[in-house]
């Protein structure tokens, strides 16, 4: 962003970062003010130009969704290990679908195949649920037979550092197993897993 005054007096001598885009003086401070109008530029007690609060909170969220898939690597891991059911990391496409961005495996030789890429459907699902603010009291949504029959899913949001839901931590896995004890340990390892990524996507 360049340090433009917005003096008229100082126009021209401020003006010079924006000659190798070919803009006049007076050209550059009306795009410079209509940014600033739109909340993508700033200024400081100085008067000049910097990024303003709309351009650093998408900077942010780009951020924060190119290395969520890294910063949760090791947290889904330790969830497929102690629930021993496949553990899964999924963020928004649309309105009706999320995206899985990442997976670790259940060890169980009965367990959910990797759905590593797949959409979902958001409607009446664990992850639509989760990603909507949807829980129960625990921070935490389960879901029956919701996107395939005999499967259960549990799922938590996980919020950024502004308190958006911007992923839905699940642990997938037959019905049949995920009941009563272990339908409560994949509760409590799913919600600690969604804590441990927030704390490493920084404070709100």
């Amino acid at each position: 962003m360049s340090s433009y005054d917005d003096e008229e007096s100082a126009d021209a001598a401020e003006i010079d970062p924006a000659e190798p885009l070919d803009l006049s003086p007076s050209t550059a401070l009306r795009q410079l003010r209509s940014l600033e109008t739109a909340g993508f530029a700033g200024r400081n007690a100085q008067g000049r130009y910097l990024p303003g609060p709309e351009l650093l909170r998408i900077a942010r969220n780009l951020a924060a969704t190119a290395t969520l898939p890294r910063l949760a690597e090791a947290a889904l891991l330790a969830l497929a290990v102690e629930t021993g059911e496949s553990a899964y990391l999924a963020e928004v496409v649309d309105s009706r679908h999320a995206v899985y961005i990442a997976s670790q495996p259940g060890s169980h030789a009965v367990r959910h195949v990797s759905w590593l890429g797949q959409r979902v459907t958001r409607r009446s699902s664990a992850v639509g649920a989760a990603l909507a603010g949807k829980v129960d009291a625990d921070g935490v949504a389960v879901r029956l037979d919701a996107v395939e029959p005999g499967i259960t899913a549990v799922s938590a949001p996980v919020h950024d550092g502004t308190g958006k839901v911007v992923a839905a931590v699940s642990v997938v896995g037959p019905s049949f197993r995920l009941t009563d004890t272990a339908l409560a340990t994949a509760r409590a390892a799913v919600a600690r897993c969604a804590s441990t990524i927030q704390q490493a996507l920084g404070p709100r």
